[in-house]
C-alpha cells in the first residue's frame, strides 16, 4: 500500500482505518512511517510510540497507537468545527473563488471577486460530520458527486450519506472536508 492511502487513512480514520495502517506499517520503513505521521498531523508522541513499537517488531500494536491517534484528532476538530465555525460561513476555495448558490436554478458554481450573500452557507453539525445548506432556500444542500462535483439537492441528510463532509483543520486554521467519495472541499 503507499503512503498517500495511508496518509488518507490518518486523515478521515474510519472502520477501515486500522487494517489499512497495519497493512502500510507491514511493507514500510520507519522512515516511511514517519513520513505519513507528520503528512497527516500525528503529534509527535503518537508517531514517536508507534515508531518504536515498529522496530520492537509489533505492528499490531503500532497500528493501534496511530489509528487511535487518528481519531482522536479527528474528534477534536469535529469539536473545534461545532463550537467555532457552525452557523452562516462561506466556503472559499484554495485559489480564492467562492461557492456559490444560485437562488432560482439548481446549480452551483466558484465566484470570483468580493462575495456576495449567495456565497453564504448555513453549515451545520451531523454526528460529527458537516452538511451545507444554501442560505436562499435551506432546504437545498450541497452533495459531492463520485466524479469530484457538487450540486444542490433537495434531499434530507438522513437519506443521503453524500451530503455530509468530514471537517478537517488545517495547520494554517482554514478548514477542508472530505466527501464520502474521498475527494475535498
Amino acid at each position: 500500500m503507499g503512503n498517500q492511502v495511508a496518509q488518507m487513512a490518518l486523515v478521515a480514520p474510519d472502520e477501515k482505518t486500522y487494517d489499512l495502517i497495519h497493512s502500510f506499517i507491514c511493507g514500510s520503513s520507519a522512515d516511511d512511517i514517519a513520513n505519513v505521521c507528520n503528512a497527516s498531523s500525528i503529534p509527535e508522541q503518537a508517531r514517536n510510540e508507534a515508531i518504536s513499537e515498529f522496530h520492537k517488531r509489533n505492528t499490531e500494536r503500532a497500528a493501534t497507537i496511530l489509528t487511535e491517534s487518528a481519531k482522536q484528532k479527528l474528534r477534536e476538530s469535529t469539536k473545534e468545527l461545532s463550537g467555532s465555525a457552525g452557523g452562516k460561513r462561506m466556503l472559499k476555495s484554495h485559489h480564492g473563488t467562492y461557492i456559490r448558490a444560485y437562488d432560482t436554478e439548481w446549480k452551483v458554481d466558484l465566484m470570483r471577486g468580493e462575495p456576495r450573500e449567495s456565497e453564504h452557507w448555513y453549515v451545520e453539525d451531523w454526528r460529527g460530520k458537516v452538511v451545507f445548506k444554501a442560505i436562499h432556500s435551506p432546504g437545498r444542500f450541497l452533495r459531492a458527486l463520485s466524479c469530484g462535483k457538487v450540486d444542490l439537492v433537495p434531499t434530507h441528510p438522513h437519506d443521503c450519506p453524500a451530503l455530509m463532509w468530514k471537517p478537517f483543520k488545517n495547520s494554517d486554521g482554514t478548514w477542508s472536508f472530505l466527501s464520502i467519495h474521498g475527494t475535498w472541499l
